[in-house]
């Protein structure tokens, strides 16, 4: 692990932290539905720090989901005024977060492997409805063919 991976750890459990203590602040009647999804995004931080650990092919996933997280907050900080330096100082170590793990992003591309046949069977002759191949070696070197 490097250390610029380390570090974008260590802001995500910073930013964790921060959630935590915005959920230990009262939230009015008004703002429930803000405290509920702060729950879940609480849930989604620490499952996120788990896949971070354990796999850094993640780190992308992770960082976006964090971004949108980090927007999420700044706008609960213009409804939530009581709460709104808390929120913001989330929003901000989210968006740390996320420009940190997303600089450590690994680009996983998949490459097709390429499947060689046992025989080479080309498939089924339309016009004479038999099936179309190709000897195999034995019976190009003058051997008897093989069926």
């Amino acid at each position: 692990m490097n250390s610029q991976t380390s570090s974008s750890r260590a802001e995500l459990e910073f930013a964790e932290v921060a959630l935590r203590d915005v959920l230990i602040t009262e939230f009015g009647e008004e703002a429930k539905a803000d405290a509920k999804s702060l729950g879940r995004m609480l849930v989604h931080l620490v499952n996120m720090h788990e896949a971070v650990c354990v796999s850094p092919d993640r780190h992308a996933d992770v960082a976006k989901r964090l971004g949108d997280f980090a927007v999420m907050a700044s706008r609960m900080a213009k409804r939530n005024p009581a709460a709104s330096a808390k929120l913001t100082r989330l929003s901000e170590l989210m968006s740390t977060a996320s420009s940190r793990l997303g600089a450590t992003a690994v680009v996983v591309t998949a490459i097709p492997t390429p499947v060689a046949p046992d025989a080479m069977d080309f498939g089924l002759d339309q016009r004479r409805g038999r099936t179309i191949s190709r000897p195999k070696m034995s019976a190009q070197m003058g051997a008897a063919p093989v069926s």
